[in-house]
């Protein structure tokens, strides 16, 4: 199963039935075959090497999806940058990559943009859509190179979401593409392998940002099995509660932070009841929140746990083992996936641990590598006897205070639980007499004042002396990264440049 044979077919398929939606807007699944032809033929003409990845300025909107497509589906490698940035930074981003092309809309082609382009010899191709086609507009010409050209097997370069630091472009090879498109596939079992391919009525929600590995995966999701996209450019609960009624999904992919607005709106268990199972990842999910969730629309909720190099879960709750293990299994992110071994080992010596045994976590995986090599990552967790994974923290979350240590999620999860607290972070800051302690910085909803003495109390009842923060800091947002996870460096950056924080007893 090639990717760019396999979405010709499904455009085949398709027909002219809708296949991608924003706001008032659609191409048919017909339409972005015939721009996978045009793409191709352009490119050729231009003489961008099939081996240079094509930049695409990402964003989830109609003409940036199609250009996905047609990119991918003309059998090029794709190299995703995030749009949504300060046009400085995208140009600086575009003047390093020696891209031979770059597609972006014209919205997203700033002067800086066009400049960094023009200087490197890039390519600049201009995406748009109107009257239900898409069109490419050459802004420049192609320089005499040298080009970037992808490592052997590489189908698309995606960003890490920078949670914990700069972010870094991680190559994905063309078969980790395919076997997670195969595991993930929701339909009749064998259905990509059989080349049973029929056009799907429940569409697929996409607010997850397209260049964030979730948002990837998603979408070519969707498009292998021939299932409507609607695209939402962020995520809005009234917005999203109209969607639901509207499109009647069966499957609705919601991160920690929708997962809370929704508890926090007004929508009604009646707003879900197409909805078989939320599935929740991209970012720890508290208990809870969980229980908040289904509590209110009687939907369960499935976690899963990935990272960006896997393309696809690693780990996850199947319905099966929601209904057997569910209230016994709280605060689990599922059991593995086919194909992923696991294991636990221990930081200092890399010795293998036993069943609930808190340690570094590691996993061999087919679809990366062919399983061939442990790979470690930075989280603490362990198996239970059953094969489900809890994720306690990261390993570089832990503060060390005093010698005693701290492990800042469990500090967050905490404080998020105390009323009028939206949002909270724990990051360790540099102390002269103890080395290191913990600092909260606090998101309240909109409108709410936190008390910090009882605040600070809270914390007091539920954690030991040495876990509570020694100072707490409220601020009116918290800044995030594109997959709307909180920005450790952009906290601490904010945090550099606060003179005076509240300070605890």
């Amino acid at each position: 199963m090639a990717v760019a044979e396999h979405l010709r077919r499904v455009m085949v398929v398709g027909g002219d039935a809708p296949a991608i939606s924003f706001e008032d807007a659609s191409l048919s699944w017909a339409a972005i075959g015939s721009t996978i032809e045009a793409a191709d033929a352009l490119l050729a003409a231009q003489g961008v090497p099939r081996d240079a990845p094509i930049g695409l300025l990402g964003r989830n909107r109609l003409a940036a999806v199609a250009a996905f497509v047609a990119i991918l589906g003309s059998d090029r490698p794709l190299l995703l940058v995030n749009a949504i940035r300060p046009a400085r930074l995208v140009a600086e981003e575009i003047a390093e990559l020696d891209l031979a092309c770059l597609v972006g809309e014209a919205s997203d082609l700033s002067p800086e943009v066009v400049e960094a382009a023009r200087s490197s010899g890039t390519l600049l191709l201009e995406v748009d859509v109107g009257s239900g086609s898409v069109s490419f507009r050459q802004r420049n010409s192609i320089g005499a190179g040298p080009f970037r050209l992808r490592e052997p097997g590489t189908l698309i370069e995606i960003q890490t979401s920078g949670t914990t630091g700069k972010p870094k472009r991680i190559p994905i090879a063309e078969r980790t593409i395919e076997a997670s498109l195969r595991d993930g596939v929701r339909t009749a079992k064998g259905a990509v392998e059989q080349r049973e391919l029929t056009l799907k009525s429940s569409p697929s929600l996409m607010f997850t940002p397209l260049v964030h590995t979730s948002g990837t995966f998603n979408t070519l999701m969707a498009l292998f099995e021939v299932r409507p996209v609607i695209l939402f450019e962020k995520f809005d609960a009234v917005a999203y509660r109209e969607a639901l009624v509207r499109y009647r999904p069966k499957f609705a992919p919601l991160p920690p932070t929708a997962l809370k607005m929704m508890v926090d709106s007004d929508a009604t268990r009646d707003d879900f009841s197409s909805v078989i199972a939320v599935r929740a990842g991209t970012a720890p999910l508290s208990v809870d929140l969980q229980e908040q969730f289904e509590a209110k629309f009687g939907v369960p909720v499935l976690t899963t746990y990935g990272a960006t190099e896997f393309m696809g879960a690693a780990t996850s709750w199947t319905l099966d083992d929601y209904r057997q293990f569910g209230p016994a299994k709280r605060g689990s992110v599922g059991r593995r996936s086919k194909g992923v071994e696991l294991r636990i080992v221990d930081p200092a010596t890399g010795s293998e641990l036993g069943a609930d045994e808190e340690g570094i976590l590691e996993a061999k995986i087919d679809r990366v590598d062919g399983g061939r090599s442990w790979i470690r990552t930075t989280d603490l967790a362990r198996l239970d006897g059953d094969g489900f994974l809890y994720i306690v923290g990261r390993a570089d979350d832990a503060i060390i205070r005093g010698g005693f240590k701290v492990m800042a999620g469990k500090v967050a999860d905490v404080l998020r639980a105390f009323g009028g607290v939206y949002d909270a972070i724990v990051i360790g800051r540099a102390d002269e007499r103890l080395g290191e302690v913990p600092v909260a910085v606090i998101e309240p909803y909109p409108g709410t004042t936190i008390d910090i003495s009882a605040l600070r109390d809270h914390a007091k009842a539920s954690l030991a002396p040495y876990e509570v923060p020694a100072r707490f800091h409220i601020v009116d947002k918290l800044p995030r990264t594109v997959s709307d996870k909180i920005s450790r460096p952009d906290v601490k950056a904010m945090l550099d440049g606060v003179e005076h924080l509240e300070c605890s007893d």
